[in-house]
This record gives structure tokens, sequence and C-alpha cells, in this order.
């Protein structure tokens, strides 16, 4: 908890209105659909937030990152990918990981809850 507080706070500081985007807030692969085009989101909570923010939210639930041995690799590579701070990304990541993991346990949405808590744990201790 203490980890994902602080990098919330270091979140917090770094907000500038002047590079805020809107977000989805929840993109992951059960809010997107396959369409001719491509892929669509749905579901949006519509924030207005940097962009890591959204990247963030994808990879809190990467089982990649669960069991790599450098877990920040994920970050880095979306970072690489598209121009984004990878800090920012992580920190996200970490954030959304153990308030979803907590949203999670009060629905009683196992093993989801347990998974991203033991994570949360993890990348604390890193």
């Amino acid at each position: 908890m203490d980890y994902a507080l602080e990098c919330v706070e270091r979140r917090i500081a770094a907000h500038d209105d002047a590079r805020a985007v809107l977000v989805h807030g929840d993109i992951h692969e059960w809010n997107t659909l396959q369409a001719d085009d491509g892929y669509k989101l749905v579901d949006p909570d519509g924030l207005l937030a940097e962009a890591e923010y959204d990247l963030g939210v994808i990879i809190r639930e990467d089982p990649v990152l669960v069991g790599d041995p450098n877990p920040r690799s994920r970050a880095r590579w979306l970072a690489g990918r598209t121009g984004c701070d990878e800090t920012a990304i992580w920190e996200w990541a970490v954030v959304e990981r153990l308030s979803t993991g907590l949203v999670c346990a009060t629905m009683d949405y196992q093993p989801m809850a347990r998974e991203l808590l033991a994570a949360a744990d993890r990348v604390a201790r890193l």
C-alpha cells in the first residue's frame, strides 16, 4: 500500500493540464471488441490524465510482468513504442494493480483479487 501511495503522489505532482488527454480509464482485453476495421474500445471511464495512465492500466494484469525477472520491461517496451514516459507507465500500473485488486476483493472476484494483490506486493519489494 505504501509503495502505491508514493507512486500516486508522484503522478499527482506530475499532472500537467497542458499534457493531459482524454484516456479510456479501463483499457483491457474485456473492453476491446474486434471490428471490421480493427478494434473498438467500449465501456470507457473517460478521464482527463496523462497518456501513460492507460498504458499502466494495460500492464496491471499483464502475466508477463508477474513472472518477468525484469518486471519493468513491459513499461520500457510500451514507452519505446509510444514515446511516453516509462516511469509514469510503471507507476500507474503499480497504482492500478493495487486499486483494482482491492475493488475485486470487495466483490469477492477471485482469483483475480488475490493475483493482483500478490503482484502488487511483489513489485513493492523490488
